[in-house]
């Protein structure tokens, strides 16, 4: 049965790339490529304000003069649309680069009240800020020229402030509903509802460092100002939390009492869940901290920290799943930045479960890492998680039978597997990098426990699975030889290489 193209239409206009799906037939080619599903496709994903800026954005040959004709009778465009377009418009690199002329003529002329202005609408309202104006004269270049904000890309979602000078433009637009708040009716009269949502990282951040910029003002002042940004749309959202301690990050040994606590009044939690939001977003990944200033406060303030820290590791499956369909098929570079690993290691001790645990992750990436010069950190980081004596685990043993490079394969084998089992350590000249001494297990006990773990998981490696890579075939081998197995405790073994 075939599906009635209306449906297909739908299908198209929901999906995160319809480019993928109109390669399955020329048929769904064809439907992606309809100028209205495009428009259907661009109002799901970007809404009905911002649709013709990303379509700009996208530029040719997506955007032609059919779709055009589309937008411009079905979502919004304004006065500020047109004044940023002429900016950019032939400039290559710019938004506005890559249109056509026609798209670009039609654009312009759409609207012929906003074609004749030569002025500046963002720089208006600056300037109303600045005390050349009043909330009325803003007012018109919202509710009359249509004035919305460009929408803000994923990462101004995580956007720390320094401090509120120089502010660029949504900086501005943030400035301005903290000072007028009832700009946001305006801006709900002209169907712009997702303002609050646009623009809640900015005026969260704006608000908190005009109330701590002179002193450290109580918790119960704290979450009046939060209250009052709720009572006008905006959400107090975990995003929000942690954007809130990274701008503090360097204050917040005098702040963070009275801003935790004021986002618990606020959000009517306990301090405790609170801390631990805030634990979780310092350790999202795709933060990618520079400094650890607020995760430091946060990990000695939170209850079991090292608890916490494995449970937001697994939220943020830092680790992939083993009985995922297609484990560490996307764990091509290290989670995070290094000083987040290196930070963790001097909290906990080399065999903590956090370091431990972060050191999985580190040989996940060097096995499937398969371009060298790609490494960067992720050889630098394993070189100190190694001389600080952080152990191997057992189980990863299949992933090193996969590793692409030497070093890894010869730490476990040449070094680590070589103190546990206590043979003498040689040195290698032939390698281009030093094996750093580690220490194992003190407890005897413990050791032994450790060394059958290991022979059963390498008989396991060899017994039931190719030795498909040459470095550890051969270390594998040397290993056997060293430790001299009995031929009735290996057969596979023995059959496969011989004494």
């Amino acid at each position: 049965m075939k599906i009635p193209i209306e449906i297909r239409t739908e299908i198209a206009s929901y999906v995160p790339n319809p480019f993928f799906l109109g390669r399955c037939s020329h048929d769904w080619y064809s439907i992606v490529n309809f100028p209205y599903t495009k428009y259907k496709w661009l109002l799901n994903k970007y809404g009905r304000i911002h649709a013709l800026f990303h379509a700009v954005r996208i530029g040719e040959p997506f955007l032609n003069l059919e779709l055009t004709e589309f937008i411009l009778k079905n979502t919004h465009i304004s006065r500020y649309f047109i004044q940023r377009l002429r900016l950019g418009y032939g400039k290559h690199g710019l938004w506005g680069s890559n249109i056509s002329d026609d798209v670009y003529e039609r654009i312009l002329n759409y609207k012929e009240k906003y074609a004749s202005s030569s002025c500046d609408d963002m720089q208006s309202i600056r300037q109303v800020l600045e005390g050349m104006g009043s909330e009325d004269d803003i007012k018109p270049i919202i509710e009359i020229y249509g004035f919305t904000p460009f929408p803000l890309s994923p990462t101004f979602r995580t956007y720390i402030f320094e401090n509120s000078d120089n502010l660029h433009s949504n900086g501005i637009v943030a400035k301005a509903i903290i000072t007028y708040p009832n700009l946001l009716n305006a801006w709900r009269r002209i169907g712009y509802y997702e303002v609050t949502t646009d623009l809640e990282n900015p005026v969260l951040q704006l608000t908190l460092l005009d109330l701590y910029s002179i002193s450290v003002p109580s918790a119960q002042v704290v979450s009046e100002k939060l209250h009052n940004l709720q009572l006008i749309g905006f959400q107090l959202t975990d995003t929000l939390l942690g954007n809130a301690m990274l701008l503090f990050k360097r204050r917040l040994v005098d702040v963070g009492e009275s801003l935790i606590e004021g986002f618990s009044i606020a959000r009517k939690m306990s301090k405790t869940d609170i801390l631990d939001i805030c634990l979780i977003e310092l350790l999202d990944p795709t933060r990618n901290l520079e400094y650890v200033d607020a995760l430091d406060y946060i990990i000695k303030s939170v209850n079991d920290p090292e608890k916490q820290i494995l449970s937001a590791f697994e939220k943020h499956r830092i680790v992939e799943d083993e009985n995922d369909p297609m484990p560490f098929q996307s764990h091509t570079s290290l989670k995070y930045s290094l000083v987040v690993y290196r930070y963790m290691l001097r909290f906990g001790a080399a065999k903590s479960p956090v370091v431990r645990y972060l050191m999985k992750e580190i040989i996940i990436a060097h096995t499937q890492i398969t371009n060298t010069e790609e490494l960067g950190d992720a050889d630098t980081i394993l070189d100190e998680y190694y001389a600080a004596n952080v152990p191997f685990e057992h189980s990863l043993l299949p992933l090193f039978k996969k590793c692409p490079r030497a070093k890894p394969i010869i730490y476990l084998f040449k070094g680590y597997l070589a103190k546990l089992f206590e043979f003498e350590v040689r040195e290698y000249p032939y390698l281009t990098f030093e094996i750093p001494d580690v220490d194992v297990l003190t407890s005897p006990a413990q050791t032994k426990e450790l060394q059958q773990l290991w022979l059963k998981d390498i008989q396991k490696c060899i017994k039931f699975e190719e030795l498909v890579n040459d470095e550890f075939k051969k270390q594998i081998i040397g290993f056997f030889t060293i430790y001299n197995l009995t031929h009735s405790s290996f057969d596979y073994y023995y059959d496969n290489f011989g004494r």
